[in-house]
């Protein structure tokens, strides 16, 4: 009865454009009750009253978007907090809680010496004490080791990149590398460094780490590091102590492929051939053996009418989440019967792959009605970018509250509203299959044109924008080199945008499958260069 009458409100607030205080109160603490709480303070007529009483709910207090929407209504702590940080003249802050929140290496980068130690005596918090020291001293790895590694890795990664080149893009000594190197954060500063290829000398140092139990991350990329410089034997070394630490397959799949590539011995690619896995790494082994991959599905049983569960509705895909979690591997076939309706789809296949251990995987093409006047290549395209967006849930909601089937990020809804002469009432439109698909079709429309419809290239834009794939672009990626395209599909700092976009381009390889389409990920790496 509960959730008949939550999903009473749900298309009143649709339908009314507005969402009020007691809509909110109906839901439980989560993301999707801090959503529609950002959205409530986002209304004009909300007062102070109003806004303190609801954000007494927030599940997530460090949430910026709904911080600073509050901030501009009730003058308390959180408003004292984004005061204090929009602050420039540190010395005349005299409240020492409101120096701390205003103090940052960016507002002392141009400081003289003498204002640095004249700050220093000001009641800053020993960390932000120890940070202004080490801006302080004279750029030399010599007096840093009387700090801690870890902040002085936290330092030199707060460093513009001029200031990082100019100084520190130098032959370390052994005792140097030693020292960053037992930093817990030193994985952060490898990945820093190994994807900028500005900094040769600081990289050529790195072969020399000798620390054997760092992350499966560390390794990998400081292995990477040696391919690059021609090291293979060092590269191998590190892929080996990579291979011993991984512990998930996909990392083991990806070190597998690239010790291939560095030794180019079949076995490693054999070995993929074995993972029950499906990533660009055993595709591209099994493309190249010729040997069929068999453990997915794309079509599904269902029954010809709908369920009265709607996927649009946060709080029944809330309700269905939880009771996946809940049911253990035994009981997921049996659980899979309650869901066998021609509009839950994307929830039997999250069943199915959660029951076969995530050994079998689910290429569905649901919402058809909505893509049936497109060309095939571009069905391949959007439920390769759905399925990794949302795994076909209406009413998905990121941390960053991109929404629904596509995951658009509210501004870029905003804007697409506006080129159409919409009004969007609130975003709940957004977890509306066809609203969504028709929005971001828009925008790939013009991805596709500036892209030469490239499905990995679209992926990595409509991931991190057009802007930064442009600007990764020139930094000499993709080009007829040595281990490419894969150096550079590795090689993105940006860790998110980098593996939506292999996961992506896999889902284009099976969806081609899907549509009994040829496609060779092999050939399709080739032209990448």
């Amino acid at each position: 009865m509960v959730r008949y009458f939550l999903l009473f409100l749900f298309c009143i607030t649709l339908l009314e454009g507005n969402i009020s205080l007691s809509y909110i109160e109906k839901y439980p603490p989560s993301r999707v009750r801090d959503f529609y709480i950002w959205q409530y303070l986002k209304q004009s007529n909300v007062s102070s009253k109003q806004a303190k009483k609801v954000y007494e709910l927030v599940q997530n207090k460090q949430n910026y978007k709904i911080k600073k929407l509050y901030a501009k209504l009730v003058n308390d702590e959180v408003r004292y907090e984004f005061t204090c940080k929009k602050k420039k003249d540190l010395f005349s802050i005299k409240d020492p809680k409101c120096l701390n929140f205003a103090f940052s290496l960016s507002k002392t980068k141009n400081f003289s010496s003498f204002q640095r130690k004249k700050l220093l005596k000001l009641p800053l918090s020993s960390y932000n004490k120890t940070l202004l020291k080490l801006q302080n001293e004279p750029y030399s790895f010599e007096l840093y080791k009387k700090y801690k590694p870890d902040i002085v890795i936290s330092y030199l990664l707060s460093l513009p990149k001029t200031k990082f080149e100019k100084y520190f893009n130098k032959n370390l000594t052994q005792d140097q590398v030693d020292f960053l190197a037992s930093a817990s954060n030193f994985n952060r500063l490898v990945l820093r460094v190994v994807t900028d290829y500005s900094l040769t000398k600081l990289q050529r140092s790195f072969l020399h780490v000798k620390k054997k139990d760092l992350s499966f991350s560390t390794q990998f990329y400081l292995g990477l590091n040696a391919l690059r410089l021609y090291h293979q034997r060092d590269a191998k070394k590190f892929f080996g102590y990579a291979l011993k630490v991984a512990k998930k397959q996909p990392q083991k799949d990806k070190v597998l492929f690239w010790l291939y590539l560095t030794t180019k011995d079949n076995s490693y690619l054999k070995d993929l051939l074995l993972s029950m896995k499906i990533n660009i790494y055993t595709l591209y082994a099994h493309d190249k053996y010729n040997v069929d991959i068999d453990n997915y599905f794309s079509e599904l049983e269902t029954k010809k009418k709908n369920s009265s569960y709607n996927l649009s509705d946060p709080f029944d895909w809330m309700e269905i989440k939880n009771t996946i979690a809940k049911t253990s591997k035994p009981m997921l076939f049996t659980l899979l019967e309650k869901y066998k309706y021609k509009n839950l789809q994307p929830v039997q296949r999250l069943i199915l792959e959660k029951a076969f251990n995530y050994k079998m995987h689910g290429y569905i093409t649901p919402y058809k009605k909505y893509l049936k006047n497109l060309p095939e290549e571009k069905k391949i395209l959007i439920y390769s970018l759905m399925r990794q967006e949302s795994d076909f849930i209406p009413c998905a909601l990121s941390r960053s509250y991109a929404l629904g089937l596509m995951q658009l990020m509210p501004f870029l809804v905003d804007h697409l509203a506006k080129k159409q002469k919409e009004k969007i009432k609130n975003y709940d439109e957004l977890f509306q299959p066809q609203k969504n698909i028709q929005y971001a079709l828009l925008h790939l429309k013009w991805l596709e044109k500036v892209l030469d419809e490239n499905p990995l290239y679209i992926a990595y834009a409509y991931n991190g924008g057009y802007g930064f794939f442009k600007r990764y672009r020139a930094q000499k990626r993709f080009q007829n080199e040595m281990y490419e395209p894969f150096m550079s599909m590795e090689m993105m700092r940006n860790s998110e945008s980098r593996e939506y976009g292999k996961r992506v381009l896999s889902n284009y390889v099976m969806y081609n499958k899907v549509f009994k389409k040829d496609f060779s990920i092999v050939e399709f790496c080739e032209k990448l260069k």
